[in-house]
């Protein structure tokens, strides 16, 4: 049995860790705390000793680094399932191959997200939220796949006084090109900027103050009856993030 198979199995070795990551403890004082048996205490003491998770000094126990290590990971893995559990529908309703799968990693940091949903007769009624977030920022990261009829004529608006950038795929930036074409030329005259990037398989807008995205649904239709929103800075920080991963790969577009 490896260190995965005895912990997955054993949710009772998990709550040892958890409780050896804060400070030693005896046999005692962990039946105590857990109400675990002694003599079953002893049983996965043991277990996680020949794993190289625990080590006894003196009459207490002790996690060594590896020990550490497991928990933290077994700390991420709690808040990741944590954030997938408080919305499920909302999870297994949608596509999220388009995060990438080093964010799939980092899901838990969104946070204390919310799920804004539109009645079915009033589409997009959560992007007026969205956009009364980002109209009163002073940085605005925008990556979609899909373009927006309402955003052209409303990022000029709002590059003239913010710093703004867009990434979009060609299918969107030739729709721009073609019918927006003064909405573009404003846009770019007042700073804001624009990159092609094909790669982009869902919607995400991140400002200094919010964190609003949008996805597919299994089906390949994109949603437009709900979005995510957070407000955490952990939130903030990994759509900032996302948004620069995007951008590695982008090109910048002159018009």
């Amino acid at each position: 049995m490896d260190t995965f198979e005895a912990l997955a199995c054993s949710g009772q070795r998990k709550e040892i860790l958890n409780i050896l990551s804060i400070s030693p403890k005896s046999i005692k004082e962990i039946s105590e705390l857990t109400g675990i048996s002694p003599p079953l205490v002893s049983r996965h003491l043991k277990k996680l000793g020949e794993l190289g998770l625990v080590e006894k000094d003196n009459t207490r126990y002790i996690l060594t680094d590896k020990g550490y290590f497991v928990h933290l990971a077994l700390e991420k893995f709690r808040r990741i399932v944590r954030v997938l559990d408080k919305d499920p529908e909302f999870w297994e309703i949608h596509d999220f191959s388009g995060i990438p799968d080093e964010f799939k990693l980092r899901i838990d940091e969104i946070g204390d997200y919310e799920i804004l949903r539109s009645d079915k007769d009033e589409v997009l009624k959560h992007y007026r939220v969205f956009s009364s977030i980002y109209t009163e920022s002073e940085i605005v990261r925008l990556a979609s796949a899909v373009f927006f009829p309402s955003h052209p004529k409303m990022f000029a608006e709002i590059a003239a006084k913010a710093d703004v950038e867009v990434i979009i795929p060609l299918k969107a930036l030739n729709t721009l090109k073609s019918e927006y074409k003064e909405e573009l030329k404003q846009y770019l005259a007042n700073g804001g900027k624009i990159y092609r990037n094909d790669d982009v398989r869902l919607t995400v807008i991140v400002t200094e103050r919010a964190l609003c995205m949008g996805f597919f649904l299994r089906d390949g239709k994109y949603d437009t009856e709900s979005g995510l929103l957070s407000f955490d800075d952990t939130a903030i920080r990994w759509g900032f993030d996302l948004y620069n991963y995007f951008k590695k790969s982008a090109l910048p577009v002159e018009y």
